[in-house]
């Protein structure tokens, strides 16, 4: 369990279809969360938020698109991973050049509690197009979730995500805009879909449904470029939560977002 005093802080790397990765500092405990960008960026930003790649000993993997896993070859290389938490399907998806660079694995199961040193963190499943894809919560003197891409969370786990500090969770698209948007159906089909992605009203209502007792953050992730907006987001927001002042939300871009104090 976090320990009392022990400060949580949160970074962005990045976040959309481009690529996604979050850092998380516990303490002195310093963790990835996928690694969706390129090596060179993942210093850049690291840089830029006056921390050091090189201390970071941990990674958690969600599954293995290459939006989440793109720059994990590079990390193994050059980084100081020691230990890599994931499912056994998600370690299947990943390519042999990976695996076989890999450090310490750690297979991991839903609803199965496992330890980063002094952290619980209980892995749920989420549903998406993936091979075992999983959401994390952090839990401790604060509670983190971190929900990212799904088109569907089970009424199972709603006990177990609500009344977080912070959540870290996808708003990915409106309706309306990407039916009227360019891309082929199929892919539009798919990003609707149970195994696709949350539309800015399924995430809102979920949003409502875990903040129950005081007020949370919400780190909106995964925000589509052309099939979304700000406006639409907090539209939805004003839409569906019975109190909108019980949640402070932060917007992420492809840029990342600098430190959040949980």
């Amino acid at each position: 369990m976090i320990k009392e005093g022990d400060e949580m802080k949160v970074y962005i790397l990045a976040s959309g279809s481009k690529g996604n990765m979050t850092y998380l500092k516990v303490g002195h405990i310093q963790m990835f969360v996928d690694a969706g960008i390129s090596y060179k960026r993942m210093c850049l930003k690291m840089e830029a938020y006056n921390e050091d790649l090189r201390q970071v000993k941990y990674l958690l993997l969600t599954h293995e698109h290459q939006d989440h896993v793109m720059g994990m070859k590079m990390l193994l290389k050059n980084g100081c991973i020691e230990k890599v938490f994931l499912t056994k399907g998600t370690y299947q998806g990943l390519t042999k050049e990976v695996i076989n660079l890999l450090p310490e694995v750690v297979f991991i199961e839903s609803e199965k509690v496992f330890h980063i040193e002094n952290i619980d963190i209980t892995p749920f499943v989420i549903s998406h197009d993936a091979n075992e894809p999983v959401g994390y919560v952090i839990d401790g003197d604060k509670k983190l979730v971190v929900l990212y891409d799904t088109g569907y969370l089970d009424e199972a786990y709603y006990d177990l995500l609500t009344n977080a500090d912070i959540y870290i969770l996808e708003a990915n698209h409106h309706p309306a805009m990407l039916m009227q948007s360019p891309r082929p159906f199929l892919l539009k089909k798919r990003i609707m879909s149970e195994k696709g992605h949350l539309s800015n009203e399924d995430a809102t209502y979920l949003m409502n449904r875990f903040i129950k007792n005081g007020k949370a953050k919400w780190i909106v992730s995964h925000i589509s470029e052309d099939c979304n907006s700000v406006l639409a987001i907090e539209e939805a927001i004003v839409k569906m939560f019975d109190d909108p002042t019980k949640v402070e939300v932060f917007f992420t871009t492809r840029e990342g977002l600098p430190e959040i104090d949980v």
